[in-house]
């Protein structure tokens, strides 16, 4: 009777291999875990009893909200000013700003004013909740959508009545200071004009 091993032989190249893959394994893990627990730090738990106490409040608010907004900028030190991006071109800094709605790009000691403004359109109607930043070119049929645009929600957190903005990062809350049928103030400072 002749009984055959069927013992397997590893190499050490197959044993590196393996490990490999059992540390990139454990690395995803990590950055997974890690960025699921930050994203925990970032939800805002507000009370629903109080969402149904005020949801006629909220509704208006909803309705008035609803339409397209020019970005003025954030007041700072009473002035209408806010930085929306640097970036790089050329090897020079380029540094966009927006302020009293005219948006500026800085370069060096230069400074150019665009063809440009943002415009941010907010929708409360029929439970169909949208929220939109574009570049919005004057004199141009070009409108450019930004790539990770938040989900809006009204909601009554902390005494005031403002809206939840959801997005990959997390969850963050703006609340109202000011809503007329022309501006829109929110608690961060930031002011926007009603448009026709």
């Amino acid at each position: 009777m002749v009984v055959k091993s069927h013992l397997r032989v590893y190499s050490p190249t197959v044993n590196i291999r393996m490990k490999t893959k059992l540390l990139t394994l454990l690395f995803i893990l990590l950055i997974s875990h890690s960025y699921s627990q930050e994203n925990d730090l970032n939800e805002i738990k507000y009370d629903y009893k109080l969402q149904k106490e005020y949801k006629d409040t909220i509704q208006n608010i909803g309705e008035k909200l609803t339409g397209k907004w020019k970005y003025l900028g954030k007041n700072t030190n009473g002035k209408l000013i806010d930085t929306m991006s640097v970036s790089f071109r050329n090897n020079k800094e380029t540094i966009t700003v927006v302020e009293n709605g005219n948006v500026f790009e800085l370069e060096g000691n230069t400074r150019k004013k665009t063809n440009y403004f943002y415009e941010i359109t907010y929708s409360f109607k029929n439970r169909k909740v949208f929220y939109s930043l574009k570049k919005k070119y004057y004199n141009e049929n070009i409108i450019e959508i930004s790539s990770c645009q938040s989900i809006p929600e009204l909601i009554y957190y902390n005494g005031k009545i403002g809206i939840l903005f959801v997005d990959m990062i997390g969850e963050h809350f703006e609340g109202i200071i000011k809503l007329t049928s022309e501006r829109l103030i929110l608690e961060s400072g930031k002011e926007y004009l009603k448009l026709k």
